[in-house]
């Protein structure tokens, strides 16, 4: 299992993970709220499984890495990507959204720009868990 495909491509042989964070979001309706005795009163809609992910290029694959981040730039108009991600010991498949992604520059030598990691936050479309 790659630790990362979106819409079906695999970027595991172009760059490498470095930093891989799995996260849950319990999100509650409009009718949730505190009472007169000061108990929570939850009303879940579900629990979103996201996960952020930190990559870097595999040896000096610079190329690999541009691609990564061009696929990204690519695909951040559409309403969702389709994400394939390690979970556990298993993967998980998801509908996902990201609004934003980083990359700091290392060095430039020539004029050419060597770019360092890139991180992406990959959001849920819809819980995962419902109750």
């Amino acid at each position: 299992m790659s630790y990362i495909k979106l819409n079906g491509k695999e970027f595991d042989a172009d760059v490498a993970i470095s930093s891989y964070n799995r996260n849950f979001n319990v999100l509650d309706g409009e009718n949730s709220g505190r009472v007169m005795t000061g108990r929570m009163v939850r009303d879940i809609i579900g629990t979103y499984i996201g996960h952020k992910i930190r990559v870097f290029r595999r040896g000096d694959n610079y190329a690999g890495l541009d691609e990564f981040w061009d696929y990204l730039i690519e695909h951040s108009v559409d309403d969702s990507v389709m994400l394939e991600a390690a979970d556990g010991q298993t993967s998980i498949s998801y509908e996902a959204y990201y609004t934003t992604g980083s990359q700091d520059i290392e060095k430039v030598v020539n004029g050419v720009n060597y770019w360092g990691e890139i991180e992406i936050n990959f959001v849920p479309m819809d819980a995962q868990v419902k109750p």
